[in-house]
């Protein structure tokens, strides 16, 4: 794997961070948590015209076909800035499933949609006896009519449901003891949505399905759970991604402070115990760069085991420290960093949204063991 950026990478990498110090800023983050929409349609609308949205989508598909690799660097200098646009939901988890759709139609149609910015979708899997994406069970059924599919079930959990202009519901078609996944527009009759907000500003909600028409069968329950792996492993990997440019930001935020607050006549950052915690932080940080790496290499070599390991691993290892760069962050700051004003407090909230999405430590370090396997 090569480690050094070329030419596109450096240019996807400043293009980025210019923008996300220039427009995510902390207040008009907070402020796009709290609209109507839930994030902003402007900075969705940039997404697109920067071309972030196409990074995943295939290039027969009206995309760009990147690899995990670009995704990777677009998502950490997103998580610099905390963002809360429904980017990896749409352009990563809901563009992998739908690339798997088998009717090339719809197939194009969606992804299309996604690529320019149109379509916002979200994934609609857990049920209210789920623990997670990876460990619920599909209890939610759908019924064949002489129009189509309709739905009929709860959804628990689904973030970015108000945002977004399509579900990817998952349902078990007959006698089938695996899911097939399904479109359902957001403003399809027969489904209530419940909204809340998540500790790190975004939004989810619980679906209610009652003879609700479905736009499409994409993938059939022979393929289904397969698809839906992939993605939620791509999606993990991209997350772990964002994770890391936080941890990145906090080391930032952190080693700005201490060298401009004075204590004793001198700054914070000349004791010596205070640079003992950031040079921990800075090991904590690396290491945790290190297996993102791993990750995105396992995706790419398109060995399935390798990448389930992998991505679990990277999740449980990146998680545990992160929690302890962004708390180390928060002790650092005093009694400013847990203001809901300063960005490290909001680091910290945005690490605890990931450590409970998508599974948690304890269920990815099995499953990086080989001894978790979920009904997907």
């Amino acid at each position: 794997m090569d480690f050094n950026l070329s030419d596109e990478q450096q240019m996807l990498t400043d293009s980025a961070r210019r923008y996300v110090s220039d427009r995510l800023v902390t207040e008009k983050r907070r402020a796009a948590s709290v609209s109507e929409d839930g994030h902003s349609r402007q900075h969705w609308s940039a997404f697109a015209e920067m071309g972030w949205l196409a990074l995943a989508v295939p290039e027969d598909a009206g995309g760009v076909g990147c690899s995990d690799a670009e995704i990777a660097i677009l998502m950490e200098e997103l998580g610099r800035g905390l963002n809360t646009q429904p980017y990896a939901d749409t352009a990563v988890l809901g563009a992998t499933l739908i690339a798997a759709a088998d009717d090339a139609d719809t197939r194009q149609s969606l992804l299309n949609s996604i690529a320019s910015g149109k379509c916002i979708s979200s994934l609609a899997h857990v049920e209210p006896q789920g623990v997670s994406e990876y460990e619920t069970p599909t209890l939610c059924r759908a019924l064949h009519t002489e129009n189509g599919w309709t739905i009929n079930g709860t959804k628990a959990r689904v973030v970015h449901a108000g945002d977004a202009s399509h579900w990817l519901v998952s349902a078990c078609v007959d006698d089938s003891s695996g899911p097939s996944m399904f479109v359902v527009d957001r403003g399809a009759s027969g489904a209530a949505m419940a909204r809340y907000e998540l500790v790190d500003g975004t939004w989810a909600a619980d679906i209610v399905f009652v003879e609700t028409p479905a736009r499409a069968l994409i993938v059939d329950p022979d393929r289904a759970a397969a698809a839906l792996e992939l993605a939620l492993d791509r999606t993990i990997v991209a997350f772990t991604a964002a994770v890391v440019g936080s941890m990145e930001a906090v080391m930032v935020l952190t080693a700005d402070y201490l060298k401009q607050r004075t204590q004793f006549g001198q700054p914070l950052a000349k004791f010596q115990a205070l640079q003992h915690r950031m040079a921990e932080m800075f090991i904590e940080t690396d290491q945790a760069r290190s297996m993102l790496l791993q990750a995105i290499a396992a995706l790419e070599s398109g060995d399935a085991s390798r990448r389930r390991r992998a991505a679990s691993g990277a999740k449980a290892l990146v998680t545990r420290a992160a929690y302890f760069v962004t708390g180390q962050g928060i002790q650092l700051h005093g009694g400013m960093g847990i203001t809901d004003e300063y960005a490290v407090s909001h680091h910290y909230k945005s690490t605890l949204s990931f450590d409970q999405r998508f599974g948690d430590r304890d269920f990815h370090v099995a499953r990086s063991a080989g001894l978790a396997v979920g009904p997907i």
